[in-house]
């Protein structure tokens, strides 16, 4: 119901940040989005989110950059592509999603728990070329910081000791895969490739 409501005061403009949004590889799509709000019906996880992806995209446009970066919508985006497959435009709204992702890591947006997710699963790719998930709980946990996460880990404990005991999650990690100096140069390679676009 968020979306609905009308704010009395003026909206003031702010074209520097929607400029950089829309540098971005998939930030032009941003454009096209004609509100129509089939975006927001079509998410499972709208309701977690501050803003549907249509509200975000018009406070993209109106250049609402700290509303934009603090707001946890890109980050509960599950990549499902439901939006994707409705939308009367065929906006790419998860590739989209993604670059305000990779705009909020690089510029220091990461107090979502999410952000400290997708970091901690990132490095452990590039460090192993694989997942390994105790791995990802380790980093996921000193990014968050141990003693303000003490309550999460407690009531996680239950979950681990089944994956544990069923075989899910390995105590040892795996080697690594062969070839990670390659895959380290498709990565940059990719990198430069994204710079060079925005």
């Amino acid at each position: 119901m968020a979306d609905c409501q009308v704010s009395p005061e003026a909206v003031r403009y702010d074209p520097a940040f929607s400029r950089e949004v829309y540098a971005l590889e998939n930030g032009p799509q941003i454009k096209k989005c004609m509100q129509c709000g089939m975006c927001a019906v079509s998410c499972a996880t709208r309701a977690s989110m501050n803003y549907s992806p249509r509200r975000l995209f018009n406070l993209i446009k109106q250049g609402k950059k700290e509303t934009v970066m603090k707001s946890n919508t890109m980050w509960m985006c599950t990549t499902c592509l439901m939006c994707k497959v409705r939308c009367p435009r065929g906006i790419a709204i998860v590739d989209v999603m993604h670059d305000l992702k990779n705009l909020a890591i690089d510029q220091g947006y990461v107090t979502h728990p999410q952000a400290a997710f997708y970091q901690a699963f990132w490095k452990e790719i590039w460090s192993r070329g694989r997942v390994f998930e105790g791995g990802v709980t380790a980093r996921y946990f000193l990014k968050r910081g141990i003693l303000g996460e003490i309550k999460t880990i407690l009531s996680m404990k239950d979950v681990g000791m089944d994956m544990l005991r069923h075989s899910r999650m390995p105590l040892l990690p795996p080697r690594k895969i062969k070839g990670l100096g390659d895959l380290h140069k498709i990565i940059e390679k990719a990198r430069s490739q994204r710079k060079e676009v925005s």
